[in-house]
C-alpha cells in the first residue's frame, strides 16, 4: 500500500487550538487590568497631591490675608496742618472667641456681635476685627479712596470737621454648601464684613455693609494674643491692656475640597489642640503665624 505524507512544511502549518486562545485571552485580560489598576492608581494619587496641594495654598493665602488686615490696623494718615503729633487708631483691633453673632448676613452691629459660646455641632472659630485710615485725593475722575476688604468703598469719617476715611473689616469663618463627585457637603469658609457706614462726630449715618467670600475650605481660626514678654494672655479689654500687647498669632485649619485620595479616619489636630477624624477622602491640615503689629504708639 502507498501511504503519502504531506510535505513537512504542510504539517506545521496548523491553527491555534482553543486551549491556547483561551490562555492568551486571558494573559491579555490580567495585563488590561493591570494597567487599569495603575492608571487609575496614578489618577487618584494625582488627584490627592493636587487637592493637598490646593488646600495648603489655600491655608496660606488665608494666613497671609489677615497678616496684611492686621499689618494695616491703626494707620492713619498723616495730616500736616494738625497742631498735634497723630497717633495710630485706638480701637484699630478687636474680635470675638466665638466669632459673630450673624456675620453672614450683616445689616447692623448687632449681627457683628460676639457670640458667647460656639453654636452646637459647630466648630469653635474665632473672628477678628481691624481697622486702618486709607488714602483720599481728587482727581478729574473725581474724588478717590481706598477700599476694604470687599472692594466697597471706606467709611467717611469726620471729626471737627476733618474729613478721613476709614477701612473697617470683620474677618470670620462662615459655612457653605459645595458640590462634588460624592455629592453635596457643607464646609467652612474664610469671609469678610465690610462697614462703610459715615461716622460724623461719633455719630453713625446710615448703615452700610457688605459680605464677602475670601477663601475656601477654611474650617477654623484661632487668634491669641502675644505680650511684649512673648506670653500669650486673654484678648485685652481696656487700652492699658492693649498697651502691651506685640504681635497676634494666627492659626487657621485648612481642609480639602474636593475628594482626595483614600484616607479614611485618619486623626487630626484642630487650631485648639482638639482631636478631629477625616471622612473618606479628606484631609486636613493646620497653618500658623505670628504677626508683629506695627501701628503700636497709641496702645
Amino acid at each position: 500500500m502507498n501511504t503519502r505524507h504531506p510535505p513537512r512544511g504542510k504539517r506545521q502549518n496548523r491553527g491555534v487550538t482553543l486551549i491556547e486562545l483561551m490562555v492568551g485571552i486571558a494573559i491579555g485580560l490580567i495585563v488590561v487590568a493591570a494597567a487599569s489598576a495603575i492608571h487609575l492608581y496614578s489618577k487618584r494619587s494625582y488627584s490627592a497631591v493636587s487637592e493637598n496641594s490646593q488646600m495648603e495654598e489655600n491655608g496660606r493665602f488665608a494666613l497671609d490675608l489677615i497678616t496684611k488686615y492686621i499689618q494695616s490696623a491703626g494707620f492713619v494718615m498723616i495730616d500736616p496742618t494738625a497742631p498735634d503729633a497723630q497717633m495710630p487708631l485706638a480701637d484699630k483691633l478687636d474680635g470675638c472667641a466665638f466669632g459673630f453673632v450673624n456675620a453672614a448676613a450683616a445689616t447692623s452691629l448687632a449681627d457683628l456681635a460676639c457670640r458667647t459660646a460656639a453654636p452646637a455641632g459647630v466648630m469653635p472659630s474665632a473672628s477678628i476685627v481691624t481697622r486702618y485710615e486709607t488714602d483720599a485725593f481728587a482727581s478729574s475722575a473725581g474724588k478717590q479712596q481706598g477700599f476694604g476688604c470687599t472692594n466697597e468703598a471706606a467709611a467717611s469719617k469726620q471729626k471737627f470737621g476733618v474729613q478721613s476715611y476709614e477701612a473697617r473689616a470683620y474677618v470670620f469663618i462662615s459655612t457653605i454648601s459645595v458640590q462634588t463627585p460624592g455629592g453635596t457637603k457643607s464646609m467652612g469658609q474664610l469671609s469678610c464684613v465690610s462697614d462703610s457706614t459715615p461716622v460724623v462726630d461719633g455719630v453713625r449715618g446710615t448703615a452700610s455693609f457688605q459680605v464677602q467670600p475670601l477663601v475656601p475650605g477654611i474650617e477654623q481660626l484661632s487668634v491669641g494674643y502675644v505680650s511684649s514678654k512673648g506670653a500669650l494672655v486673654a484678648k485685652p479689654t481696656t487700652t492699658a491692656a492693649w498697651q502691651d500687647i506685640a504681635a497676634i498669632e494666627l492659626c487657621v485649619l485648612a481642609r480639602t475640597i474636593q475628594t482626595a485620595g483614600n484616607d479614611s479616619g485618619t486623626q487630626y489636630t484642630d487650631c485648639y489642640g482638639n482631636s478631629i477624624s477625616s471622612a473618606p477622602s479628606e484631609s486636613y491640615r493646620t497653618l500658623r503665624t505670628t504677626v508683629a503689629l506695627r501701628n503700636t504708639a497709641s496702645l
